[in-house]
């Protein structure tokens, strides 16, 4: 073979590749086309005297969806990302407490929903799915479920909270 044919297999490697790499979808692209945009933005809730703090934005170009979480004195950040070789969407994370935190995001009826596993300093691990509905434009029910020892959902929430948008002008309402 000689060095022009190799150069223009090497060339036409070069361009397939590029296609591909263009063609896969970006979890911008997922999560609008699946109607979950909504998520994004700043929310709070206040449970027994405690408010909790959520902040869903996005990164690198809509690649990563950025997540912080606060309540009192935890605070929690973490990645959502797209593995398009798995077709899976990601969640890992880490809490100021020495929990590491991981799991896979799904759609389920018009819920998005966060299978999660923490793991605890000492070792323990624990389970939970959080299901993300949209009340309204401005109003989320986050159903926080332990998973048993089958692996499946427990049939009643832990908790319910309802958080509300906060706006960037106001982020005590």
């Amino acid at each position: 073979m000689s060095l022009r044919s190799i150069l223009l297999v090497a060339a036409a490697m070069l361009v397939a590749c590029a296609a591909q790499v263009a063609a896969q979808q970006s979890l911008g692209e997922l999560v609008s086309e699946n109607g979950y945009d909504w998520i994004i933005g700043k929310w709070a809730t206040s449970e027994e005297g405690e408010k909790t703090e959520a902040e869903y934005k996005w990164g690198l170009d809509k690649h990563i969806i950025l997540v912080d979480v606060k309540r009192g004195d935890f605070k929690y950040h973490g990645i959502i990302m797209f593995v398009p070789s798995r077709e899976e969407v990601i969640q890992i994370g880490a809490d100021n407490q020495g929990g590491v935190w991981k799991g896979t995001w799904s759609a389920e009826n018009d819920s998005a929903v966060y299978k999660m596993e923490h793991i605890r300093p000492d070792g323990e691990i624990r389970k939970y799915e959080f299901v993300h509905s949209q009340v309204n434009a401005d109003t989320m029910k986050v159903a926080m479920y332990a998973v048993e020892d089958t692996g499946s959902r427990a049939s009643e929430p832990r908790a319910t909270p309802i958080y509300k948008r906060q706006t960037s002008g106001d982020p005590k309402k």
